[in-house]
């Protein structure tokens, strides 16, 4: 089974956003599209494949400003419950920037827990409060975690936004960082890690 992963830089903040297909479907993921819709629909397009989710990490802004755009196409939205009142409002904004906010439904709001299945592509949702009270990571196949804001390379999300809290997110990362697997670790910003480097290295692994 071969899947690819195609990381794009979108956005006001330099926002990761992942596509992520299969060889063997016509399927493709879209995790934290706060941008660059055009040149990700190219590229799916290119590949021949079909956008059948978006997969949310969190409600703010640069995770979601393009969501709604792959939602008239009829591609459901994912995310969890605790961050709807981010994705519909103006919660999700930085305080003093204005930006376009279009508010949208989700077509599947999350608990935690949570095991998401595509055709050779299996996501399980884990509930990562901190950054915000609805952030998730999605472990990707058992081998890649896409952790949003809850965890960067030798760091880790603010706090001081609507909902965050370093207490839960300090619980939130030990969460992630108890796998045993080494897998690797795709941000919401900034440069991939591991499992392995974020034990040792994060400022909230002890």
């Amino acid at each position: 089974m071969m899947t690819e992963i195609k990381k794009f830089v979108v956005g006001y903040l330099a926002t990761n956003c992942y596509v992520i297909t299969s060889a063997d479907t016509n399927s493709a993921v879209i995790v934290d599209p706060g941008g660059g819709y055009a040149k990700i629909k190219e590229y799916i397009d290119g590949l021949g494949k079909k956008p059948v989710a978006v997969l949310c990490t969190h409600g703010h802004f640069d995770h979601t400003l393009d969501a709604y755009k792959w939602q008239k196409l009829g591609v459901k939205v994912f995310i969890h419950r605790n961050d709807i009142e981010l994705i519909n409002g103006e919660k999700s904004i930085i305080p003093g920037r204005k930006l376009p906010i279009t508010p949208i439904e989700p077509d599947v709001v999350l608990e935690g827990g949570e095991t998401i299945e595509f055709p050779n592509m299996i996501f399980k949702v884990i509930h990562t409060p901190g950054h915000s009270k609805g952030s998730v990571c999605y472990i990707f196949n058992d081998e890649i975690i896409f952790s949003g804001d809850t965890i960067f390379f030798h760091s880790y999300g603010r706090t001081d936004f609507y909902g965050g809290s370093l207490g839960e997110l300090s619980e939130s990362v030990k969460k992630i960082l108890s796998i045993e697997k080494d897998m690797k670790i795709f941000p919401g910003h900034e440069e991939s890690t591991t499992v392995k480097e974020e034990k040792i290295f994060n400022p909230l692994s002890v």
